[in-house]
């Protein structure tokens, strides 16, 4: 299935986006780089510079910000490198000058929230979360007890010390993840109270939650200003457990489960100022057709790598722009993405954004 020319017109406005990876785009200028964020935002980030360089009659024009130390790319968008000690001052002075921003950055630590305030008070039109958005999103605690109040299934989850040690008490096997972390670093897969890793005794703070089985997945959906929420497709996660850690190890997409979204959808009404692009974690279960919400996301997640993959240059990015731009919205897009996404062969992906196959066999 492609799109159709009557679905997807040509604005005539040219607009000028800002793609912000925050690992390799400067946040950690002069710091050192985690191996397994800088695959996954440079994946991100070139998926999501090209998509809107390709938006229809050339009315995206790309800017991306480079660490310092990283090669520029030779693609389709003007590149900038960041130094250490300009990050903040530039990032500003940049995202004033675009008509709209992409970031892309970890909520832990609150580096997300925190970039989101300081350039939406810098007056930058930012196509995502607000920061009290990505502040709660981030704090899985808090979004755990949110997701309860509104009746949506989602393990129990508790803070805990590791340095105190684990509550005898509690359900195991269980998952200890950050309080606020991104993706699966430091996650532990623990079969009991004892024999904790020194690494994730070395958190400060940490949840805990009982470990579900099923299939980890994730729905992508866009969000309106108004809240109203567009899904763009479900796919399959894959994931390792590996000396008692998990790892991300990329994705399959589209999965056949496009009913868990119905479960999955009401999740975004319980975070007030989610927008953009969203991702959702869930648990499925096959057996009882039952999703169980792990984790919402407010920001561009891997899946983009493999979504673009299956829809034709620019689509995604011009349904973003329409979800975030009322006056200017082009329902047929939003409305037709979940069709077009899951009527095409699956593809998978690495974390790396390479892909590793598809339903013809093994991609060279």
């Amino acid at each position: 299935m492609t799109w159709k020319g009557s679905l997807f017109m040509a604005d005539a406005r040219s607009r000028t986006i800002l793609v912000h990876e925050w690992v390799t785009g400067g946040g950690l200028a002069g710091s050192p780089l985690p191996a397994s964020w800088a695959a996954e935002g440079r994946a991100m980030r070139r998926a999501i510079a090209t998509d809107f360089g390709r938006l229809p009659g050339g009315a995206g024009r790309v800017i991306v910000t480079v660490d310092a130390r990283l090669p520029i790319d030779t693609r389709r968008w003007t590149s900038v490198r960041i130094a250490p000690g300009e990050y903040a001052d530039r990032m500003r002075e940049l995202a004033q000058a675009a008509d709209c921003t992409v970031l892309i950055a970890p909520e832990t630590r609150g580096i997300l929230a925190g970039l989101t305030r300081d350039l939406d008070d810098a007056g930058a039109r930012l196509l995502g979360s607000t920061a009290d958005a990505v502040e709660l999103a981030g704090d899985k605690s808090r979004t755990a007890a949110r997701l309860r109040e509104c009746s949506i299934d989602t393990p129990p989850t508790r803070i805990v010390f590791p340095d105190q040690g684990l509550p005898r008490d509690g359900e195991y096997p269980a998952v200890l993840k950050p309080l606020d972390g991104a993706g699966s670093m430091d996650t532990f897969y623990l079969t009991g109270a004892q024999g904790l890793p020194a690494a994730a005794r070395a958190m400060p703070i940490a949840v805990l939650q009982p470990f579900v089985p099923g299939t980890p997945m994730s729905a992508s959906f866009l969000v309106g200003q108004d809240g109203r929420s567009w899904l763009i497709g479900v796919g399959a996660q894959h994931v390792a457990i590996r000396a008692g850690r998990f790892e991300y190890k990329g994705g399959t997409m589209p999965a056949s489960c496009r009913d868990a979204a119905a479960q999955v959808q009401p999740a975004l009404k319980a975070v007030a100022g989610l927008r953009g692009f969203v991702g959702v974690d869930f648990i499925w279960d096959e057996a009882r057709g039952h999703a169980t919400i792990l984790e919402l996301n407010p920001r561009p997640t891997t899946s983009y790598v493999g979504l673009v993959r299956l829809l034709a240059p620019g689509v995604l990015a011009r349904a973003w722009l329409s979800a975030c731009e009322p006056a200017a919205s082009d329902q047929a897009i939003l409305a037709g993405l979940a069709d077009c996404i899951h009527g095409q062969k699956r593809l998978s992906f690495d974390a790396d954004g390479s892909l590793s196959h598809d339903d013809l066999g093994v991609v060279a």
